[in-house]
Formats: C-alpha cells, structure tokens, sequence
C-alpha cells in the first residue's frame, strides 16, 4: 500500500515582481495589470497542472491560491512531481526576471497534522532561506532570459485577455506562461466555484472607459471627487498563518484556507459592482488572505472601509478560538501616487511598507495619510472631513482653513520633541484658542454649529482634557483632497 505524501509549495517575491518596471514606459500599466493576474492564478494553474500530468485525481487538490497550493501525493508519484517542478521553477524565475522563487516541500502522513505541518514549515523556511538547498537547485545556475523586452511582452499580451477569456490553460513545453483559451491543459474561469465542474475563481473587475478601454493611470486619477489623484490599497488578514498553524487536521486546515479565499473574492467582486466602484476601482490581486486593488483615491478609501465592516461580521461568525488577531481582524493600507509621479512601483512598494509597519506595531488598523489608524476611528475622521468640505462648499470659507488646521498638529508634535520642566503644562484652553483663532466663527447658526463640530472632532467634547486626536489628522487630509487641496 502507498504511503500518503503532502506537498505544499510557495512563491515567494510577489511585491518585487509585480513592482518590476517594464522596458518602456507606455507598456507599464498594461504590463502591471498582467502581472498581476498571472500572479493570481499561477498557483491556482500548477497544482491542477501537476494532477494532470500525473494522471491523478483533482480531488488531491488540498488547497491552492495566489502563491501558494497544497497537495497530496503518493511516494510513487513524488520524483515525477519533484521534476515538473523543477521545470517550472526555472521557467518562473526566467520569465519574472529573477524576482519570483518557487519553493516546495514534501512530508509523509504520518502523525497528527500540527506535526505534519510544523515538518512542511520548517523545510520551506530551509528552502527559503537557503535558496541552493532545494533538491535540483543546480538549475540556478542555468542561463536566464536577458531579452526583458519579451518578458514584458508576454505580460501585456497576457492582460489583454484578462477581460473576456473563459479559461485559462497550461503546457508542459512552457510551465511558467499561462494561456488564455488554450494550452495543453485548460481550466474554466467564474465568478463563483461549483462542486458539480472543475473550475478556477477568478474575479474580473476593471475600471473601464464607457468605449470600453482599460482606464489608464491619469483617467483613474480624473474620476476622483476632488483632487485628481490615483492610488493602491492593500490588505491583508492579521495572524493568518498562525490561524492555520492552529488547526487541529489537514481538514480543518483546507477548510480556513478555501473559506478565507472565497470571502476576499466573493466580496471584492460584489463591491466592485456597486455605483461607489464599478467605473473607479480595478481589482489588481487576490490572495488567500490577502488583496491589492488600484483606483481613483476616495473610491480606495470608501471600498477599505466597507471590506472592514464585512470582514467584521465574516469574522464574528466564522472564527472561533482563543483570544487574539489570528483571522480575526484585517489590516488595510492606501498609499496615493505623488502629483508628479506615474510609476506604480513606487507607489505599490509604500502600499506594502506602510502595511508591514501597522501589521507589526498594531494589528486591525487602516494605514493612510502617513498614519494608522483604528477601524472603528475611521468615522471619526470622515465626520470631520465631512463638516470641512461643508464649511468650503456650503459656507464658502478657504480651503486654505484646511491647511491651517494641520500646521496646528505639526506645532503639536514640535512642541512635545522639545523638553520642558515638569512643571510647565499646556492649558487645554490654549489648544482651543489656536483652532478657534484658525477658524473664526461666521454670522448664522447653522455655520456655527457646523464649526463647533469641527473644533470638537479635532479634539473631543472633554475641555477638561483637551488633546489633539489621532483621527483629526486623517481627517484634516482627507478635506484637503475631497476639496481639491495638495497633500
């Protein structure tokens, strides 16, 4: 009798690799966007690819999504499986450039999951700090594709189909580079997964012009209700992985795995449908845990905060366990494209670096505008910013009040670098006096009222304790662009 073998692979340099610059400049949205989708459904392609090949049932398929699959095996069928991979490790490190590493490993069924898990993770974590240690590594150091050109090529024209193709196939003769609507072997695309039919989910929302043509980077930014600026949000799931190192079988593991992907999916692409996003937001990537989307920036900022809220519910009914952020909170983070700027590498880089930082410091939070903040201060932020642009729009003040009010915050954070004596203490009526003094009060209760809201988001009802809150700063740049200001 066979012994049951689990195979789990990574791929590991994703945000490199889809920050990668194409050889010419007019080829970089189309060949971005390509990269992207190849890289959402690479590891949804290979595993079906190695079941195939081996002849083997697709019901072997664990559990796959961008960047990674889990599959079980045979020991018979291990060397076989070992050598396609081999192959396609090659190709995917030649067509990505280098940025891209697809790692595996493999362990018998013996003993209970947790240990058959901790085993897979401690081979990958080998394999991925030591690059040469993974068995046929001597393909390293093989030739690699120097004509970047053609790489760029391949993703754009790989783009090009994303919108309509039904399916997308894979050949043995070229294991990195997917086909739409060919190949050697081809699997359907939805919308939805089916238990009755072997398909692949894969959501399709693109911001497109009423012509029908992809937005380009410049008509995103246009669609903006306010200052014409275009930007990436990224999110992704606290302490994922701990939740799976958690489970307690090979079942239950599949079970996280498959629910966590279908959610992130199936939601984006009902939110990308909705009036808010459908013309200004497009869906770059979806992972198991994790997303990127690009867009006109209050539509990001809108979409983040309404993803959040499922989230929340998702979470409440579906993840029991101990205390803590394992699958239980999400981490979001914006970053919006400099004014003089149309690289999105750049921009793709602070999204992911801003996200890291608010993952690593605090768990569950919105990083935008230089600043993380809790979800549930979000509101707080887009009240303030509701009563500015009511101030310049209905009541005509200066947007230039906007700007005032932050240099406010900035006086606050030089004053506290500075040290004083223990026994000066800033009286609350002095921060008061400051706001009240940039926005002086109008004729009309109405205005009045409304300034007073303004006052007391930027630091609370309690004039006993009067601080400057967090929330107020998101607030104040978030008036600043819905009023067309610069950042």
């Amino acid at each position: 009798m066979s012994l049951q073998v689990f195979l789990q692979a990574h791929l590991i340099g994703g945000t490199d690799f889809l920050a990668a610059e194409p050889a010419t400049d007019e080829d970089q949205l189309l060949s971005f966007q390509g990269r992207c989708a190849w890289l959402t459904l690479f590891c949804e392609v290979l595993p079906r690819a190695l079941l195939a090949e081996l002849k083997l049932s697709r019901m072997l398929l664990g559990s796959a999504s961008a960047e990674q699959f889990l599959l079980v095996l045979t020991e018979e069928d291990l060397p076989r499986a070992n050598e396609l991979l081999n192959r396609a490790a090659v190709a995917v490190a030649d067509l990505s450039g280098d940025h891209l590493r697809l790692i595996w490993a493999s362990t018998e069924d013996l003993g209970a999951w947790p240990v058959v898990r901790k085993r897979l993770d401690d081979a990958l974590s080998v394999f991925r700090s030591a690059p040469l240690s993974q068995e046929g590594s001597a393909t390293a150091f093989l030739p690699t594709r120097d004509d970047q050109k053609s790489v760029s090529t391949y993703f754009s024209r790989f783009a090009a189909g994303t919108a309509t193709a039904s399916s997308v196939g894979w050949s043995y003769e070229q294991p990195a580079e997917l086909e739409w609507d060919g190949g050697q072997y081809s699997w359907a695309l939805k919308e939805q997964s089916s238990l009755s039919e072997e398909v692949i989910v894969f959501s399709r929302r693109i911001a497109m012009s009423d012509e029908g043509q992809v937005l380009t980077l410049q008509q995103l930014a246009e669609r903006a209700d306010g200052r014409a600026r275009w930007g990436i949000l990224v999110g992704d799931v606290d302490s994922f992985d701990a939740l799976l190192r958690n489970a307690g079988s090979a079942e239950e593991h599949i079970h996280l795995s498959v629910m966590f992907k279908e959610f992130i999916a199936g939601e984006l692409s009902l939110l990308g449908t909705l009036p808010d996003f459908w013309r200004k937001v497009t869906v770059l990537y979806l992972g198991g845990d994790d997303f990127a989307a690009m867009g006109s920036w209050d539509a990001l900022l809108l979409l983040a905060r309404e993803l959040q809220r499922l989230f929340e519910k998702f979470a409440a009914q579906n993840v029991q366990g101990p205390s803590g952020f394992e699958g239980k909170s999400i981490s979001m983070s914006l970053a919006i494209a400099p004014e003089s700027s149309d690289g999105i590498g750049p921009v793709l880089h602070t999204a992911v670096s801003q996200l890291k930082q608010a993952k690593a410091t605090e768990p569950g939070t919105f990083s935008l505008f230089g600043r993380s903040l809790e979800w549930k201060r979000l509101s707080d932020a887009e009240e303030l910013k509701s009563s500015l642009v009511r101030l310049v729009r209905d009541f005509g003040y200066s947007p230039q009040y906007i700007y005032d009010l932050t240099s406010v915050y900035r006086e606050g954070s030089a004053v506290r670098t500075l040290r004083r004596k223990a026994a000066r203490v800033d009286k609350p009526w002095r921060t008061y006096m400051r706001l009240a003094r940039v926005i002086p009060q109008s004729r009309g209760k109405e205005v009045n009222n409304v300034r007073n809201a303004v006052i007391n988001s930027l630091i609370g009802k309690r004039t006993s304790a009067v601080k400057l809150r967090p929330s107020g700063r998101v607030g104040l740049e978030w008036a600043r662009l819905a009023t067309g200001e610069s950042i």
